[in-house]
C-alpha cells in the first residue's frame, strides 16, 4: 500500500511525464486495439462462411489435374477406391459418410412424373428414373434436407445388408400412377449410349436384354429443395451395384460425401486424411474454390492488419522502453536516496512497475472505448468498399454442383445441387461483426500486458545495477 501511495504521489508530481507517458500508451493502445479488434472480426468472418458452408468434404476425382492428362492420352486415372474410403471414414471427425451411386432405368408398368428442374423448362433425364444407392439407410439429399419422408419408412440396415429389392419413390410418382407403400413396381436397368460422332445430344439409354425387377415401395418422399428430380427412387448400394454390374470390385465411380462433426474441423480432417489418397489425381474436397473466392477480400486485410498490428507492438514497445529510460534516467538520485535510506531495489523497482501500470489501466479503458469506435467506421469501410463492392471478386455458393465434381453425361438432366450451404457477401457483410465480448476484452489486457512489461522491463532492469553511493556521488 505504501509502495501505491508512493507511485500515485509521484505520477501527480511530475503530470507533464505522466501526461506524456499516457498519452503514448492511448496511441499505441488505441492502433493495436483497432488492428486487433478487425483481425478477430475477420476471424469470425471466415468461420461464419466455413460453418454456413457446412462440414461437407468429397473424396473425389480432381479433374483439374486429371483432365489435361487424360486429353493427351498420357495418363488413365485410378478409380476411386472403396477401402481408402473406409479408412478415411475412420477419421475422428466423421460423424457420418455417404456412398451413393446412380444407375439409369425404364419401366413398362409405371410412367415418370413432371419435374421441372433448376435451369427452367421440364426436362426428363437420360433414362425415365434415376435410381439412387446409398450405403445408408437415409440417403444424402435426406441427410442434407432436400426431400423428407412423407410416408412408409426407410430402407432398413437389413436392407441393405442383403441388397433386397425395395425403394422409396416420391409422392409424385406415387400419385401420377396410384402407389402406395406395400405396392410393387417394375423397374429395368437402362444403359447408357453416348451420341455417335458429329451428332448432337446428351446420349440414350437402351434397356434391351435387361431383365425386369419387381421392388417393393417401403417408403415415399416429399421434395423439399425447389428443382428436385421427384423421378428419383431412392435404394440400396447394393441394387444400383448389381444394375451396373459394378459390385464385385474396389473401385468406384460413386460418390463419396463425408460429414463432419464440425464445419471448423474440414481443414484439420483434409490435413490428416490426405495421406490416405492413392494418386495424385484424388483428393479431397470442400468446395475450396467458393470458400477462397469469398474470403479472398478478407485474406487482403487480415494481412494489412497483421502488418499494422505487428509495426505498432514493435515500435510501440520501443517508444515506451525510451520513455522509462528517459524517466529511469530523470528519477536516478531520487533512487539514489531511497537506496541509501534502505529502500530495497525491488521496491523501488516496484514502485516504478505501479506507475506505469496505473497509467496503462487508464490508458487501456479509455483505448477499449475509442478503439471500438474507430474499429466500427473501418468496419464499415470494409463492407462498403471490399465485401459489398462490384469489383471485390468475389462469388457465392448458391447455385448447382455436381456430386463427384462433375455431372457425368448418363445422369444428363438429374439436378445435381450443391450439398454445400448457400452463402454470399451480403450474408457475410450483414455478420461483419467488431463488437468486444469478454474473449476479445481479455485478449486485448494481455496484449497490453505484454506490450507493458515489454518496453518497460529493460530500463527498469538497470536500476538492479546501481550503486547508491556513486549515484549521490555524481550529483
Amino acid at each position: 500500500m505504501r509502495m501505491l501511495l508512493h507511485g500515485m504521489k509521484s505520477l501527480v508530481r511530475r503530470p507533464l511525464k505522466t501526461v506524456m507517458l499516457f498519452v503514448i500508451f492511448l496511441i499505441v493502445f488505441n492502433l493495436a486495439f483497432t488492428g486487433y479488434i478487425i483481425e478477430n472480426s475477420i476471424v469470425e468472418s471466415k468461420n461464419y462462411i466455413r460453418n454456413q458452408m457446412g462440414g461437407v468434404v468429397e473424396y473425389r476425382m480432381d479433374f483439374t489435374s486429371a483432365l489435361p492428362a487424360m486429353v493427351g492420352g498420357a495418363v488413365r486415372p485410378p478409380a476411386l477406391s472403396l477401402s481408402v474410403a473406409e479408412k478415411i471414414a475412420a477419421n475422428r471427425y466423421v460423424q457420418s459418410y455417404f456412398i451413393t451411386e446412380y444407375a439409369n432405368a425404364n419401366s413398362d408398368g409405371i410412367e415418370p412424373a413432371e419435374t421441372q428442374q433448376t435451369g427452367g423448362g421440364f426436362q426428363r433425364s437420360a433414362s425415365e428414373f434415376v435410381l439412387v444407392g446409398s450405403n445408408q439407410t437415409a440417403p444424402l439429399d435426406l441427410a442434407m434436407g432436400k426431400v423428407k419422408l412423407s410416408g412408409g419408412s426407410l430402407l432398413s440396415q437389413q436392407n441393405l445388408l442383403n441388397g433386397d429389392s425395395v425403394v422409396v419413390i416420391s409422392q409424385d410418382i406415387a400419385l401420377k400412377n396410384g402407389l402406395r407403400v406395400g405396392d410393387t413396381i417394375s423397374l429395368t436397368g437402362a444403359a447408357f449410349y453416348l451420341p455417335m460422332q458429329g451428332r448432337q445430344g446428351q446420349g440414350s439409354t437402351d434397356n434391351t436384354g435387361a431383365t425386369a425387377i419387381d421392388y417393393e415401395v417401403v417408403g415415399i418422399y416429399e421434395a423439399v429443395e425447389d428443382g428436385f428430380n421427384v423421378n428419383t427412387i431412392y435404394t440400396s448400394l447394393a441394387v444400383t451395384n448389381k444394375i451396373n454390374n459394378t459390385g464385385n470390385t474396389d473401385n468406384t465411380t460413386a460418390s463419396i460425401v463425408y460429414i463432419l462433426d464440425s464445419p471448423n474441423h474440414v481443414e484439420a480432417f483434409k490435413q490428416e486424411a490426405s495421406p490416405y489418397l492413392t494418386s495424385e489425381y484424388h483428393s479431397l474436397y470442400s468446395n475450396d474454390d467458393q470458400y477462397k473466392s469469398l474470403t479472398r477480400p478478407l485474406d487482403l486485410i487480415s494481412f494489412i492488419t497483421s502488418i499494422l498490428i505487428w509495426v505498432v507492438l514493435i515500435a510501440g514497445a520501443a517508444i515506451i522502453l525510451a520513455v522509462v529510460t528517459i524517466f529511469v534516467r530523470d528519477r536516478k538520485f531520487e533512487i539514489g536516496l531511497l537506496l541509501s535510506s534502505g529502500e530495497s531495489k525491488m521496491g523501488i523497482v516496484s514502485q516504478f512497475i505501479i506507475e506505469i501500470v496505473i497509467v496503462a489501466i487508464i490508458a487501456f479503458g479509455i483505448s477499449v472505448g475509442s478503439s471500438h469506435i474507430v474499429s466500427q467506421s473501418v468496419s464499415d469501410w470494409i463492407v462498403e468498399n471490399q465485401l459489398l463492392a462490384e469489383n471485390s471478386f468475389v462469388g457465392s455458393t448458391g447455385g448447382t454442383a455436381p456430386v463427384a465434381g462433375f455431372q457425368p453425361r448418363f445422369l444428363a438432366g438429374r439436378n445435381l445441387s450443391s450439398i454445400y450451404g448457400e452463402v454470399d457477401m451480403e450474408s457475410v457483410a450483414a455478420e461483419f461483426d467488431v463488437s468486444i465480448n469478454a474473449s476479445v476484452m481479455g485478449n486485448l489486457f494481455f496484449v497490453s500486458l505484454l506490450l507493458v512489461l515489454a518496453g518497460a522491463s529493460i530500463p527498469l532492469s538497470v536500476i538492479m545495477r546501481y550503486n547508491p553511493k556513486r549515484i549521490l556521488q555524481d550529483y
